[in-house]
């Protein structure tokens, strides 16, 4: 009895050591004092108004030149029209490794302010959350992107190949006059280009626990449509027999979402549902897994949410509807957006053509963007290892796999050059945080930004600074 008192008398003084040292590693991981300064500055980049359209891009990419500029780091203001500039900035290695682009984009998606419970461009700090349009899509990874390229810069760490800052314009509304005119008119700032990282990542976040870490390498091919309709205007006391304007457009409408868009498994999104269905020991781990072998409609549309049944088929949304000016009047002109977007390697011109031929006499279909499949980035690459790995180490048992967007990025564009692209969430996204994407109260969480703004700071420095010279990691 003596003898094990005095074993206890001298264990818990040790035990109270290795508890104190241990939550001081841990407080110290929470204090980086580059977590309250990436904050700062996110909140002051959600706070400026860069909504497209009408897109007002250059407040946002001076905001960023400027924060930039604080650490010696030159950036320029980049494109055609002085009031949508892009940012640019170059960290040069004096090698003549394939450079790394960290890419993001400065624009964000009209709000709906009567609908937010918050201030849409306030960066209120609130419940846990940082609040604002772009708080997910896509300034956070802008800050966290530059705050990787800061602190290599602070540190005077050499470089084994050079680090690209561009903060583009017109992301949202297709990147013709973004990414896409900067590559055609300005090649010479993508000199040596061999990689891209970017949005259009993916995470499954349960609670505050990652089980799989989407590492985008394709995504489905956008189709933008505008369908006018014209007629003859008048008092809406005596209409017209065909119901007028807004009755043959709505008719329009019905014939194009009528349009039958089968279920297709792709070779790319085969890879994708074999790695996730492995973190799935459900019924949706069943389906993922069956999919690969054979399609089968009734099991898909019963066990698989609307996210994962979208890269199974071309998708059809109608997403405004504009005409009229008053309660009693005729419109002569109406029209309507129609984004589709067909499998990922599938060309837009066989949908077009049924489009078209669903339109009623006097309907008119305008094309608004037409892009075309890309070749996917490869998984076997430098850049994929160093993410899978950093990835599994911050959240010890997750898997890591490659997968393909529903949604289209800028990525496509260097895809297009053969540069391996590569899109990333390096933040834990509940899946009721994830929903306020392109939609009201848009959100992220405090605790979350700052674990992913310093994943992302250990990939660019595992992958860029050169072997041998270590920042910490958590």
């Amino acid at each position: 009895m003596i003898a094990r008192r005095k074993t206890l008398l001298i264990a818990f003084p040790l035990i109270i050591l290795i508890a104190s040292l241990q939550c001081r590693r841990a407080t110290a991981v929470e204090q980086d004092p580059m977590d309250r300064e990436a904050e700062d500055a996110l909140v002051s980049y959600l706070r400026i108004d860069t909504t497209n359209p009408p897109g007002n891009e250059t407040a946002g990419a001076r905001f960023l030149q400027q924060f930039l500029a604080k650490d010696g780091i030159e950036a320029k203001l980049i494109g055609s029209n002085p009031a949508r500039q892009s940012v640019y900035a170059r960290l040069s290695s004096g090698t003549n490794e394939k450079a790394l682009l960290l890419l993001h984009h400065i624009d964000v998606v009209p709000v709906a302010p009567n609908e937010w419970t918050k201030p849409p461009f306030s960066g209120l700090r609130s419940g846990g959350y940082i609040w604002g349009r772009g708080a997910l899509d896509i300034k956070s990874l802008g800050i966290a992107e530059a705050m990787a390229m800061i602190e290599l810069k602070r540190r005077h760490l050499p470089l084994r190949r050079d680090i690209i800052y561009l903060g583009v314009a017109d992301e949202e509304r297709g990147g013709l006059h973004g990414c896409k005119e900067l590559l055609e008119t300005r090649p010479e700032l993508f000199n040596n280009v061999g990689y891209v990282l970017n949005e259009a990542g993916y995470n499954e976040t349960v609670v505050d626990k990652v089980l799989f870490w989407g590492i985008e390498v394709q995504q489905k091919v956008p189709l933008f449509l505008r369908i006018h309709v014209k007629g003859q205007p008048g008092h809406s006391a005596s209409p017209p027999d065909d119901g007028g304007t807004l009755v043959q457009l709505m008719h329009a409408l019905d014939a194009v979402l009528r349009i039958p868009t089968p279920y297709r498994l792709t070779p790319a999104v085969s890879r994708y549902f074999t790695a996730l269905a492995v973190t799935k020991h459900d019924y949706r781990g069943e389906a993922l897994s069956a999919v690969t072998k054979g399609i089968d409609a009734y099991r898909i549309e019963h066990a698989l949410p609307q996210g994962y049944r979208s890269l199974l088929r071309d998708t059809i949304a109608v997403t405004q509807i504009h005409g009229g000016v008053c309660t009693n009047c005729m419109p002569a002109n109406a029209f309507a957006d129609v984004d589709i977007r067909v499998l990922d390697d599938e060309k837009t011109d066989g949908i077009l053509a049924r489009v078209r031929a669903a339109m009623p006499k006097g309907a008119e279909v305008e094309v608004l963007l037409a892009a075309e499949p890309q070749k996917e980035s490869p998984s076997d690459t430098e850049l994929f290892r160093t993410l899978e790995v950093l990835m599994r180490r911050s959240e010890p048992g997750s898997v890591v796999g490659p997968i393909v967007s529903a949604g289209t990025s800028d990525s496509r564009y260097f895809r297009a050059r053969g540069i391996v692209a590569y899109g990333i969430a390096p933040f834990k996204v509940n899946y009721y945080d994830a929903d306020t994407v392109h939609a009201n109260d848009e959100r992220i969480r405090a605790n979350f930004f700052a674990q992913g703004t310093r994943l992302t700071r250990e990939i660019v420095h595992d992958f860029c600074a050169q072997t041998g010279v270590s920042v910490p990691h958590r």
